[in-house]
């Protein structure tokens, strides 16, 4: 059997559900029925997972208190199954904090267990007299509500089958994929400048650190020791991810999977909320998304970008920024982020150029990468942007201007955020003043109603506009210098300036981007765009 699926002890996830409806039930019969599959359960796999093994002792337990509710004579029997139950569910389940060194108290804390259940594992295991029978069954009955709300249902929506030889089956890993995004951004924040975590023991937040711990489990867990976290470094989590971390998307429909993770709804790449964490005003007017903000994705963006996901999430990006149906707040942020990391892809085209003739002993680091590329181009300030994988090649398809001219041609109000950086992508790169029209257009398109001109003055091309001048004004109390392109009459040929009906005869396929059919060409511009 594959390496991403577990042997369970469910014949299949028809009885998985039964047993949770048995469990989630009021009725003693339906508690009865899924206490029968619990125990075959347990015939099958005699090591049962803590939550299982927990809910059969107390289920156990109740049922067959609720057999004998009016035998006073079995009522010592009963507080003693009670009390073993309780203290295994506390041991059990708190386990996992314990063995950091918290006290049981503050583990049932963290984890919401209420502390006088605690104080009932303490006097059935110390105490001489048992406690009692009425207390014992409200501890199992919260003790049972506890294991539904936080094993059962946490599980309940992953709980799919597998056959074996359907290579076309929906696999579950849509809970892998969001568990290794998580894993990654929460890595990426610790490595933040301004945090500066070495190691998990460091985390302040303990829910964030239950969270990292939880995600390399899952991930990782054949590979990691977690018994001591003051010698797991994050260093070391992340050389782990990179190492096996391709072995986690070998399925179909991995690259829409993780689209849909980041950019959903609930997804953090687009989160207002974070972005405002950490650089509320400088996304609202400034055209370059904060540094410190950005680091905390660059270790998601760079794994995308080594296995080869990156390309698709750069077009799922694009499509968000013209979408009606994406907020003009996501759209901003989505374009602004295409800026970053386009941006950050030229650097990787950058170094594989210049170390394309070079021959290394050995794969050089990442760290004497970007000591060789501030060598290469001074005042660069690498450190301070997005890089990404700097071995891995910039994806051919956003190298050919065939493939992205659809994205230019496509009419986009945020496209002025990124089309530069897009074009700088272009191998050959394209003619200067080609590429110098496609950005006035998409500037014109992002904000008409900022360039003062005529009413009877109308633009149809690039050539509409000529020269430039410099606009000076208060904004937000500061001083703000713009460069706004002025606009000329449009040429007589134009009547009443609206647009001319086109005649079958122009090839609408060999002109240049900018221009029309029967406008004069520049020869070398158009060279460089067929």
């Amino acid at each position: 059997m594959s390496e991403f699926y577990h042997i369970v002890p469910w014949f299949n996830s028809d009885e998985w559900q039964r047993v949770y409806i048995g469990i989630t039930s009021d009725a003693d019969s339906s508690k009865e029925e899924a206490l029968k599959l619990l125990l075959v359960w347990k015939a099958r796999c005699p090591s049962l997972p803590s939550g299982i093994e927990s809910t059969l002792s107390l289920l156990q337990v109740h049922v067959q208190d609720s057999k004998n509710s009016h035998d006073v004579a079995n009522d010592q029997l009963m507080r003693l199954a009670y009390s073993s139950a309780v203290m295994r569910f506390v041991n059990h389940m708190l386990d996992t904090e314990t063995a950091k060194g918290t006290s049981l108290y503050q583990a049932a804390k963290t984890l919401g267990v209420p502390d006088w259940i605690v104080d009932l594992r303490h006097d059935t295991a110390h105490s001489n007299i048992l406690p009692p029978l009425t207390l014992l069954r409200e501890a199992c009955s919260i003790s049972l509500k506890w294991l539904q709300t936080n094993y059962w249902d946490n599980h309940k929506q992953y709980i799919q089958d597998y056959v074996c030889g359907q290579n076309n089956v929906n696999i579950p890993d849509a809970y892998k994929i969001q568990a290794l995004i998580n894993f990654c951004i929460s890595l990426g924040i610790c490595t933040n400048s301004k945090v500066k975590i070495k190691n998990l023991s460091e985390i302040p937040n303990l829910t964030m650190r239950e969270s990292i711990i939880n995600d390399a489990k899952d991930l990782l867990g054949e590979h990691l020791d977690l018994s001591n976290l003051k010698t797991v470094s994050i260093a070391s989590l992340i050389n782990i991810l990179n190492t096996h971390g391709k072995k986690l998307l070998k399925f179909k429909d991995a690259s829409e999977i993780v689209n849909e993770a980041l950019l959903g709804d609930d997804g953090l790449f687009l989160s207002r909320e974070l972005l405002y964490f950490f650089s509320a005003t400088d996304f609202k007017f400034k055209n370059r998304l904060y540094p410190g903000y950005v680091q905390c994705f660059e270790l998601l963006l760079t794994f995308l970008h080594t296995n080869d996901l990156l390309l698709n999430f750069i077009l799922a990006l694009i499509k968000l920024t013209y979408s009606p149906e994406t907020s003009r707040f996501k759209a901003r942020l989505a374009s602004m982020w295409l800026s970053e990391i386009l941006r950050a892809l030229k650097i990787s085209h950058n170094v594989a150029q210049k170390t394309k003739k070079m021959a290394f002993d050995k794969i050089p680091k990442r760290k004497d990468l970007i000591q060789l590329y501030e060598h290469w181009y001074p005042g660069s300030h690498i450190k301070n942007v997005l890089v990404l994988d700097l071995l891995k090649p910039v994806p051919e398809e956003l190298q050919d201007l065939k493939f992205i001219q659809p994205i230019l041609s496509q009419y986009n109000t945020h496209l002025s955020f990124f089309v530069a950086n897009l074009l700088d992508l272009l191998v050959p790169k394209l003619n200067f003043f080609a590429a110098k029209r496609i950005c006035l257009i998409a500037r014109l398109i992002a904000s008409p109603d900022k360039f003062p001109f005529p009413p009877s003055s109308t633009i149809y091309t690039a050539d509409d506009v000529q020269g430039e001048y410099i606009d000076i004004c208060e904004q937000y109390g500061r001083r703000v210098v713009t460069v706004v392109p002025k606009i000329r009459e449009p040429p007589a040929k134009f009547v009443n300036f609206i647009w001319n009906e086109a005649s079958d005869e122009h090839d609408w396929s060999t002109c240049p981007i900018g221009k029309v059919p029967w406008q004069p060409n520049d020869v070398g511009v158009q060279a460089n765009i067929k």
